[in-house]
């Protein structure tokens, strides 16, 4: 911690450690013991890794080549992170991000930590501050707004109900809403079959339509990490990152835990990637932290705990996308339709997972049918503004 930016900062009313992130130093343990202490009784909760935490924070993270951080943290009462990489503009405005936040339900500590932040994030030169999201996109990003019962899938926004009022009590507004659907398989595959058959013939006749395997995956991961650049970086908030912490983000563990039997991916007739679509086991009963089996994310692997699952087991179809050039050829849907076709062989409900409120694939899943919705929320503040 740098003692004379913890000295700039407004005066604390409350016991407070914060200021401009030395990722040499280690983070102070309050801020990585807090989410053990809130959700110690949450039958829900994922966990938290808080070695994994604390190398994010440190000097082996390469977002700090470019990248400035904040922490702020009021023992057992709040946290909170702040991330700046210089000249980064989201809608043409200088951009910060908070993330890594966590909070019992009082205003009071919240609202002085984000209003050190925000005297942090303007001395960097934002205007506006946006989250949760952890360093950026690539990291755990949104709010968890409702369906508190159902619990979380992993990558799912998991927080108590109250977060989304704190925000608004520090001045915070919902930006953007994102959506996951919940269906049953068998009983909206006839449906699915039937949509299909109508341009399927048109599909295979330009593309090849193929089961991703983790093989495949690892064999073109420096054509994969151009198609996520080219596919996503339209995305809001999109930041690049390099082709080595794409490679540890998304490398073999990575891959040996996405499902290889209803993953596709798509070929164009130079047998260039069009497009993929990843699937994911739920693997949330087995790594609940408060439950009976408490497995850790880094170590979950396919052909090792898929088996395990109780029902209804889900498939998360997490992250698809086609190539700009191809987008008008109907290849999402069919990408799609092929996924759910093969996944009915191994799971019974399907979930489009944390998909923008305003992207045309949701209709795929409203016209088959729904059992349920999580929705979440991405909040801003302009850092001009008067708040409590």
């Amino acid at each position: 911690m740098n003692p004379s930016a913890v000295s700039q900062l407004p005066q604390a009313c409350a016991p407070f450690t914060g200021g401009s992130w030395n990722p040499s130093h280690t983070l102070p343990a309050a801020f990585l013991e807090l989410p053990a202490q809130l959700y110690a009784s949450d039958p829900f909760w994922l966990g938290e890794n808080a070695i994994n935490v604390h190398q994010q924070f440190s000097v082996k993270n390469p977002w700090f080549d470019q990248g400035q951080a904040w922490i702020g943290v009021i023992p057992g009462q709040a946290r909170l992170a702040g991330f700046r990489l210089t000249g980064q503009q989201v809608d043409g405005e200088q951009a910060a991000f908070f993330g890594f936040w966590e909070s019992i339900d009082d205003p009071e500590p919240n609202q002085q930590l984000f209003a050190a932040l925000r005297h942090w994030a303007q001395a960097e030169g934002a205007t506006r501050l946006y989250g949760p999201i952890n360093f950026s996109t690539f990291g755990a990003n949104r709010l968890r707004l409702d369906a508190f019962d159902h619990g979380a899938f992993p990558g799912e926004p998991w927080n108590p109900p109250y977060y989304a009022d704190l925000l608004a009590q520090c001045g915070l507004s919902q930006r953007y809403g994102y959506v996951s659907t919940f269906s049953d398989l068998k009983a909206t595959l006839p449906a699915i079959r039937s949509d299909y058959a109508r341009f399927e013939p048109t599909i295979r006749a330009h593309f090849r339509i193929e089961t991703l395997s983790p093989d495949f995956w690892m064999a073109h991961l420096p054509e994969l990490y151009a198609f996520v650049d080219e596919v996503f970086g339209s995305n809001f908030a999109y930041t690049p990152i390099s082709f080595e912490a794409f490679v540890a983000a998304c490398g073999r563990a990575y891959a040996e835990r996405f499902c290889p039997h209803s993953s596709v991916i798509a070929l164009d007739p130079e047998g260039r990637i069009a497009g993929f679509f990843l699937v994911f086991p739920d693997y949330s009963p087995l790594m609940r932290v408060n439950g009976p089996t408490a497995v850790a994310a880094s170590e979950l692997r396919f052909a090792q705990h898929a088996s395990l699952l109780p029902a209804p087991r889900r498939a998360l179809a997490k992250t698809g996308g086609v190539r700009p050039d191809c987008r008008a050829s109907g290849l999402f849907t069919a990408m799609s339709c092929e996924l759910s076709i093969r996944a009915a062989e191994h799971y019974d409900e399907i979930v489009a997972a944390l998909v923008r409120e305003d992207n045309p694939s949701l209709k795929f899943a409203a016209r088959h049918g729904l059992l349920r919705q999580h929705h979440y929320g991405l909040f801003e503040l302009a850092l001009s503004a008067q708040v409590p």
